[in-house]
């Protein structure tokens, strides 16, 4: 794949120049790859020029079948624009429990699928492939750790206590993945608002007194988007400062580190980082080393709302996502 991707980045690059005939396009991509003119003069089939012809030719003929370029009516081929492809660790999740569902797997196989399932194949950026097998990565590690699958001579298969309840937990990991992907297009402001409100009835749940909550964000925040003033039952009293971001990309050590210096800066008693996508792993291992700032990842965002009602509501003994709200 990744060789098929170097030869469609270079028949992108030219035709983002032009529009070209499939004989053009074919003769600029021959061009591009500095033959010698022994080369390019060597007319027998196994000739360096031929070869990459008929490679150029197939590369031509698959970005046309996965939609990369289009052939227009002057018989001239474009490139389409492509937006970056959105991938959650949730969605990962929930199609690797799908696809083992009765077969066991190698790494390859999954991570075969997971391309075609989430149209990675029809990309050129590398980009979105790294993100993908970054992500499914994450994915097998956690559920092997948890017993929700099971590795064992390089093959993944479903765990024998998992496979009676699939269908629950594949329609809850398709819930999760609606109320963060909802919850994404809101936007930052709206997110941070929610966040606020939700970590209001949250820590209210646990026997505290909300005395203040307010949202601070903007371009001179400092870093804290919202700050929350409680009390517990014996009347301790503690400043919560929080940092929200509301996006697909891991969020690095570095971002981190820089929100919870602003919170010892600011004097805050607790930080709270939290995003509706997942941490690096060396900012998980930045946070479990500090005890006065946690973070907050999508999986526990669908946690809280789910016990608090807040976004997830229950209709009918079944839990959906709050249309009113998200």
């Amino acid at each position: 794949m990744k060789n098929n991707k170097r030869i469609y980045i270079k028949i992108i690059d030219i035709l983002q120049k032009a529009p070209m005939t499939r004989k053009e396009l074919i003769s600029a991509y021959i061009a591009s790859l500095g033959l010698t003119r022994e080369q390019l003069l060597d007319k027998s089939t196994h000739g360096k020029a031929n070869v990459e012809r008929s490679i150029a030719g197939a590369a031509i003929n698959d970005m046309r079948d996965k939609g990369m370029i289009i052939k227009g009516e002057d018989s001239k081929y474009t490139a389409c624009d492509q937006k970056p492809v959105i991938i959650r660790n949730e969605q990962c999740e929930s199609e690797i429990l799908k696809m083992l569902d009765g077969v066991s797997l190698t790494k390859a196989e999954i991570r075969k699928n997971l391309t075609r399932i989430f149209g990675i194949d029809k990309t050129i950026t590398e980009k979105d492939d790294n993100k993908l097998f970054a992500y499914m990565g994450d994915a097998l590690r956690r559920m092997v750790n948890s017993g929700a699958i099971k590795y064992r001579d390089n093959y993944y298969t479903l765990s024998q206590r998992l496979s009676a309840r699939l269908d629950d937990i594949s329609s809850l990991l398709t819930l999760q993945h609606s109320f963060l992907t909802r919850l994404h297009k809101k936007g930052g402001e709206f997110f941070e608002t929610y966040f606020m409100t939700l970590l209001e009835k949250y820590v209210s749940l646990f026997g505290k007194t909300v005395i203040s909550n307010t949202t601070t964000g903007g371009s001179a925040d400092g870093g804290i988007d919202g700050i929350m003033e409680t009390v517990d039952p014996l009347g301790f009293k503690e400043t919560i400062m929080v940092q929200t971001k509301n996006r697909t990309d891991t969020t690095n050590e570095t971002t981190v580190r820089g929100f919870f210096g602003a919170v010892c800066a600011r004097q805050g008693s607790r930080g709270i980082f939290v995003t509706t996508s997942d941490f690096h792993p060396a900012a998980k291992a930045f946070l479990d080393s500090i005890d006065n700032c946690v973070g907050v990842d999508g999986d526990k965002l669908f946690e809280m709302a789910r016990l608090t009602h807040y976004g997830i509501k229950k209709v009918g003994g079944e839990i959906t996502v709050d249309d009113k709200l998200l």
